[in-house]
C-alpha cells in the first residue's frame, strides 16, 4: 500500500516540518523524557536519545500532514 500526498501538500510539507520539529523535539526532549539528567556515559543513553529524536519526527510528520490537510480544508471554503 502506498500512501501519496496530495501535490499542495507537498509544496509546504518541509516548510512547515522543521519548525513542528523543533517544537515537538523541545518538548520531547526536556519535558518528557528529561534528557537533561542523563550522563551519557553509556550507550544506553545514546540509544535513549536517539528513540526520542526518531518519534519526536514521526510525531511531527503526522502533525504536519494533519496541519497541512486542516489548512487546505479551511482555504476551500
Amino acid at each position: 500500500m502506498e500512501f501519496r500526498l496530495p501535490d499542495s501538500i507537498k509544496e509546504n510539507f518541509w516548510k512547515l516540518f522543521f519548525i513542528v520539529m523543533l517544537f515537538v523535539s523541545i518538548k520531547t526532549l526536556f519535558y518528557d523524557w528529561e534528557v537533561q539528567y542523563y550522563g551519557f556515559n553509556e550507550l544506553d543513553d545514546y540509544g535513549s536519545l536517539s528513540f526520542a529524536l526518531i518519534v519526536g519526527a514521526l510525531e511531527s510528520a503526522l502533525i504536519t500532514v494533519f496541519l497541512l490537510w486542516v489548512f487546505s480544508k479551511l482555504l476551500k471554503r
